[in-house]
């Protein structure tokens, strides 16, 4: 019941907006947002363990790479152990990060909850204390999430300047009383996420041309380099699939395009202006099929 009611909830806001005469079309358009941020912050956990895994099993490959090589590489089963060791310690810290970035997440996921119901002007002095108090609470967990570091650098470095957002006039009084005073802490919260997936975005990015480069040393400079036999058959058509590839899209590539979407829409419907919530909510729809389909692949190579 709980779950149908969530799923619903958005219908009865817009018709209680269509119906009241406190509110307006700018209302009807935040209650929509807030819906689509739902639907996004409760996908971001799922990001982060998508990219967890990746990053383990990455390293894990790596690591098995250095044991079959360990005699090229002058490498001793204790250097294996002490490399694993550093790693290791190295992936606890790393999955402390992604789990303080996921309680960020559903602190993000409460805020639009009430944001949903502040912008349906129901309960919207209750709704709009409890978004008050969440902004608050997202403003507090900034500094210690400003301090993660994912590459060399920490998330503030990652950070641009906060830009101040103009506030339009609402008929919803509470709705716009909100915004202005708590804007700054939603933007900062939306970045914030924004810049650990960029992070993450750019370790795919190199793990990719690493394996792309194993590839082409393989399949295209090996063959060519060894002058005593034949090319294969298939060298030409390799080397142009190789040479035409283009980074793919990855559930971690996906959020990025729909936080920008939402930043985007935050900012054009604080301002008074409409936005384009039609894709944001593909953005979202494309996230969610991904992480669908990196399951799916998973659940069969563990079978």
């Amino acid at each position: 019941m709980k779950a149908l009611t969530q799923r619903h909830l958005v219908l009865l806001v817009m018709l209680a907006l269509a119906v009241a005469g406190c509110t307006g079309p700018s209302s009807l358009r935040f209650a929509q947002f807030a819906q689509s941020g739902i639907a996004f912050t409760e996908q971001v956990p799922s990001v982060y363990d998508y990219a967890f895994t990746q990053q383990v099993n990455a390293d894990s490959a790596k690591l098995i790479a250095d044991r079959k090589s360990a005699g090229k590489l002058g490498i001793s089963g204790r250097d294996l152990a002490k490399s694993v060791n550093k790693r290791d310690e190295l992936f606890r810290r790393r999955i402390e990060q992604f789990n303080t970035m996921k309680q960020h997440a559903v602190l993000l996921r409460s805020y639009f909850t009430a944001l949903l119901e502040l912008a349906s002007g129901g309960q919207a002095e209750t709704a709009g204390q409890s978004a008050s108090d969440i902004a608050a609470q997202l403003d507090e967990m900034a500094p210690g999430v400003r301090k993660i570091r994912v590459g060399k650098v920490p998330l503030s470095g990652l950070l641009k300047p906060a830009a101040e957002l103009g506030v339009s006039t609402f008929q919803n009084k509470l709705l716009q009383d909100h915004l202005e005073q708590h804007h700054g802490a939603i933007w900062e919260a939306m970045n914030l996420q924004r810049a650990i997936l960029l992070e993450l975005r750019e370790f795919e990015l190199k793990r990719d041309k690493l394996a792309w480069g194993a590839r082409a040393k393989l399949e295209v400079a090996k063959p060519l380099a060894d002058i005593s036999h034949a090319l294969p058959v298939n060298w030409q058509e390799k080397r142009l699939a190789l040479l035409a590839a283009s980074p793919s899209q990855t559930p971690v590539s996906a959020a990025i395009e729909a936080v920008d979407s939402l930043k985007r829409n935050f900012k054009s419907l604080a301002s008074g202006q409409e936005g384009a919530l039609d894709r944001l909510e593909r953005s979202i729809v494309w996230v969610g099929a991904l992480l669908t389909a990196y399951e799916t692949v998973r659940e069969g190579a563990e079978k």
